[in-house]
Order: C-alpha cells, then sequence, then structure tokens
C-alpha cells in the first residue's frame, strides 16, 4: 500500500482530488491533507508518504521550497512529488523538474484517468524498503529483485546448462523469442556540480535509472539491468524485417542520445555507453555484454556511445577479461557463504593480474564483474556491500578511483577480508533462513509434484547445494522431508473424512493410490484405509 498526501490551498481542490482517486484500484491510501508546505511539511515528517500531490504555488510555503526541503532533508526521490500547476507556472515547474518531481500536472484538464496515470507513474519512482531475513523491513538503498538476479547471471555466464536456463525463464514467467539480441552496458555521470553525499547521489542515480527505464521501452523492446548504482546493461530485442535486424547499432546510438538530452534536461545527468555484438543464442546474451563493456572502454565525451564494430583498433590490453572460468568457484562461495572458497579464488584472480601489471582495464573489468555478482548475490545486496565498505567515503564506489592494476589488487584484498568476514558472521543464520524458507515453500505448494532442480531454482540455488543444506541441517534428505509432508497432510485429509483415498492420491501428486497406500504404510505401518478406521473406532 502506498500512502498519499494531498497538498493544496483551495479545499475544493483537495476535495476533488480525493475524489478522483479510486484507493482500492491504485492500492494507495490518504495518508492526510494539507493546505499549505509549512503544514505538509509537518505531515511528511510525521507520516513519511510516499507520493505527494501538491500545488506548486501556495501560500506561507511553495511546493517548490517543499521539495526543496524535503531534497535536502531526505534525498533526492523521497518522497516522490506530483505537482498541479497553472498555465502561467510553467517556468516553476522546469524548477521543480530539476529536484526529480515525477509530473505535472495542469489544473484545468484534470481527470481522474490523467491522475491515475501520474500515480501510477509516481509509483515506480518509489523506493520501497526491503524485508530482511528477520522478517522486518530494512530501509535499503537496494532496488535489485530476483529478476535482477536471473539477469546478472546470464549477462556472467552463471547458468550450467540450457535445461537450468529454461526452468528459471518458467518459474519467472520470462520469454526469450526475440530473434536476436544485443548488450548496451552504461554508466551515469553527475553533471550537477553540487557535490552531493553518497545518498543524494544514490538517489539522483537511482531516478536517472527510472527514467531510462521508463524512456527506452518506448522506442524499443529492451530490459534494463542495475549492476551497481551508476552502471547498469539493457539488453535489447532485435526483430528480423526482411533479412535486416532493427533497430540497428545507429538507431540504438539515436535512441540513446534522445534520452540523454532528456536525462540531462531534467537531472543534469549524462552517461556514456558501449554497444555489444548480436547474438541470436540467449545464452550468448553474455558473450554481447562482454563485447559491450569492452567497446565502452573507448567512449568519451566527443564519442559517448560506441559499438564494437566501431571500435576499429582494439589493442590486447582493451580485451576483457573472462571471469567464467572462475564461475563455479565463485558460485559456491556466495551460495554456501564460503570464505575461504572466495579467498582462494580471490588470490587466484590477483595472481594472475600480478603477472600482467599493465593490463589495467582487464584487472578493472573483472573487479567490477565480482562487485556485481556480490551485490546481486548477497542478501539485500547493493545496502549489504555499501555497509562493507563503511570506511570508505564513497562506499564500494571507490573500486571506480583505482587506476592501476595495484591499486585494483589491493582494493580486491580489502575486499576478500571484509566480505570473507560477512560469510562468517552471516553463515549459520543464512542457511538456516534459506532451509526454512524451503520447507515453508514445499508445504505450501504441498498438492504439487515438487523436484530437487525446480525448488533449486525458485531460489537461486543450485540442486546440489540445495542437497547438502537439507543433508546438514536435517534429519531428513530433500526427497523425504517431500515425502514426509505429503504424508502428514494425507493424514489431515484422511481424519477429515471428506475426500476418498484415490481422491487424496491424486491430490497430492502420487503416481497411483496403490503407490500411495504403499508408502503410506512405510511411514505410518498401516494402511490408509486402517488409518480411517482406526479415526472411527
Amino acid at each position: 500500500m502506498y500512502k498519499v498526501l494531498i497538498v493544496d490551498d483551495e479545499p475544493l481542490v483537495q476535495v476533488g482530488i480525493k475524489s478522483m482517486l479510486d484507493c482500492e484500484k491504485l492500492n494507495i491510501e490518504i495518508c492526510g491533507i494539507a493546505s499549505n508546505g509549512e503544514s505538509a511539511l509537518e505531515l511528511i515528517d510525521s507520516s513519511l508518504p510516499d507520493i505527494v500531490i501538491c500545488d506548486i504555488k501556495m501560500p506561507r510555503m511553495t511546493g517548490l521550497e517543499l521539495i526543496k526541503i524535503c531534497c535536502e532533508r531526505y534525498g533526492y526521490g523521497h518522497p516522490v512529488f506530483i505537482f498541479l500547476t497553472s498555465y502561467e507556472e510553467f517556468q516553476m515547474v522546469k524548477e521543480a523538474l530539476t529536484y526529480q518531481a515525477s509530473d505535472y500536472l495542469i489544473k484545468l484538464e484534470l481527470t481522474p484517468s490523467v491522475l491515475e496515470e501520474a500515480i501510477e507513474k509516481a509509483k515506480k519512482r518509489v523506493i520501497r524498503p526491503e524485508v530482511s531475513s528477520s522478517g522486518k523491513e530494512d530501509d535499503t538503498s537496494s532496488h535489485m529483485d530476483y529478476y535482477d538476479k536471473f539477469y546478472i547471471r546470464l549477462l556472467q555466464n552463471m547458468f550450467d546448462n540450457q535445461e537450468q536456463f529454461h526452468l528459471q525463464c518458467r518459474l519467472l514467467n520470462l520469454t526469450f523469442d526475440a530473434d536476436a539480441y544485443q548488450c548496451v552496458y552504461l554508466e551515469f555521470f553527475d553533471n550537477t556540480g553540487n557535490n552531493l553525499s553518497p545518498k543524494k547521489q544514490f538517489s539522483l542515480y537511482l531516478s536517472s535509472y527510472n527514467l531510462l527505464k521508463e524512456l527506452i521501452v518506448k522506442y524499443i523492446p529492451a530490459t534494463v539491468i542495475s549492476l551497481d548504482v551508476k552502471h547498469c546493461t539493457l539488453i535489447i530485442e532485435l526483430h528480423d524485417d526482411n533479412g535486416r535486424l532493427i533497430p540497428d547499432s545507429s538507431g540504438i546510438m539515436e535512441i540513446l542520445n534522445t534520452i540523454q538530452d532528456a536525462m540531462h534536461k531534467y537531472y543534469n545527468i549524462t552517461f556514456h555507453a558501449g554497444i555489444g555484438t548480436i547474438e541470436t543464442d540467449p545464452l550468448e546474451i553474455s558473450t554481447s555484454y562482454q563485447y559491450a563493456r569492452q567497446a565502452y572502454s573507448y567512449a568519451d565525451d566527443t564519442n559517448p556511445f560506441l559499438s564494437i564494430e566501431g571500435c576499429s583498433q582494439i589493442g590486447s590490453s582493451h580485451q576483457i577479461f573472462n571471469l567464467s572460468i572462475f564461475r563455479k568457484q565463485l558460485l559456491r562461495a556466495f551460495e554456501e557463504f564460503d570464505e575461504n572458497v572466495l579467498k582462494e579464488t580471490i588470490d587466484e584472480l590477483t595472481a594472475i593480474f600480478l603477472q600482467y601489471p599493465n593490463r589495467n582495464f582487464q584487472a578493472m573489468d573483472a573487479a567490477c564483474s565480482i562487485l556485481y555478482m556480490t551485490i546481486s548475490s548477497l542478501p539485500n545486496g547493493e545496502q549489504t556491500v555499501t555497509d562493507l565498505f563503511s570506511d570508505y567515503p564513497d562506499y564500494y564506489r571507490s573500486i571506480y578511483r583505482q587506476h592501476t592494476t595495484s591499486q585494483i589488487i589491493t582494493w580486491l584484498d580489502v575486499y576478500k577480508e571484509k566480505v570473507a568476514q560477512y560469510f562468517v558472521e552471516r553463515k549459520n543464520s543464512h542457511t538456516n533462513y534459506t532451509v526454512n524458507q524451503v520447507k515453508r515453500y514445499i508445504n505450501e505448494h504441498i498438492t504439487e509434484k515438487l523436484t530437487l532442480n525446480e525448488t533449486a531454482s525458485r531460489f537461486g540455488i543450485t540442486p546440489n547445494y540445495l542437497s547438502q543444506l537439507f543433508k546438514k541441517y536435517n534429519d531428513i534428505g530433500f526427497n523425504e522431508y517431500i515425502t514426509v509432508s505429503k504424508i502428514n497432510e494425507a493424514k489431515k485429509l484422511l481424519s477429515e473424512g471428506c475426500m476418498k483415498i484415490y481422491e487424496i492420491s491424486e491430490a497430492l501428486g502420487f503416481e497411483s493410490s496403490f503407490y500411495f497406500s504403499k508408502v503410506f504404510k512405510k511411514y505410518e505401518g498401516i494402511s490408509p484405509k486402517d488409518y480411517i478406521n482406526q479415526k472411527l473406532s
């Protein structure tokens, strides 16, 4: 549920807006109504609304003054503002947009449908708290969800095989039916010159990221994946038009240029981007991504967007580092919170970099890839990694200030120790939490046919690791736990007496009523029929 505050000095407008909002349909609640900016600020402090619908011109404190104070006090985008204006107030509107207002609506043209559209747009910009493993809400900067984690695995070539890839696609209801795919790797740059605090800079980049997501799909089918606070990747879907794939690289550059113009206008943010190769197999998207990163290394203010084809002279020193050879080790380290495997892997990497001290780009590329994997793999990843580097002025983003291979190796050594210590402190609670969540999932889906592979994919871990977890933290293994849970559910249904034995067998996914009776007798010592008679006697 999203909390909405209405601010306007005209009572009729307050009533009109409230009557136009279908709260149930929009999943919102009106948490307060204020008649001026000062009263609104008090309500924002006490009620913490997600969205503020605000008149831009009011007595005592204007809407523009209100949003400025909120940006200073809570950071950009907290809360999200929708401004109500008159035609003559456009200059104020333009200034409000620099403070990342979501929308402005002309009062005389306001209708329920226009207001609804503005609310839906604003909701996409709201930063919601994450739920931690304790079940409590965390005030977090992380905006990476499970879909992003799937795409990080895809970009980093972390799927073991086609079967595992298609299984996770099915679980997440994702389809890859384009004729081809092309990746764009992108970095944001702050041109405000305001020396913003890390929190405000994050809000600024997040607003830019959301604007990119909002605009890109208006031009081409694309998925936007956040890598960290200032880097993201687009996976663009290409379609065959009589033997010609559209859009081509030049078309993509035109679209990027249009989006950058809008981003610079609203937020004073620009970006550089590299465009990778065209791939027809979804599992080869990782290849396009690696080439996009390589093309990006040549981008500058003069040529902010470059395709891999446009990089005429790519020397060996700019070849990307193939991290896939360390894939299994890194997966194991993150899945099992294994500090020893993590340390060994980082040490192997740094030993390679020490042999080639002049290959700064490859070292930086590998370090950033590990950073992205860490953010995507750890619970509440963005905030967790930020906290690990809390003794740095720019937190984990300190990696971008390392320019030599030696500096990058030093940063990786610090990273290794911090993440390894995190693993040691959280290992038991994390693994127990995972097992408990899987058990809960099994019990909630007890009538379905559950397999180790599918359940592991749903939780983003490997089947082998899930099997090991159950052996370590339970008296019985994964498959036997499912069987015992089904038998316990069967006993409950038999006791209720509302279903026949064969119906219970079918409902719980057994191959046949004969096999159900055999399994039931193995665990309970009597047949289902005798169990019913025993209950009735």
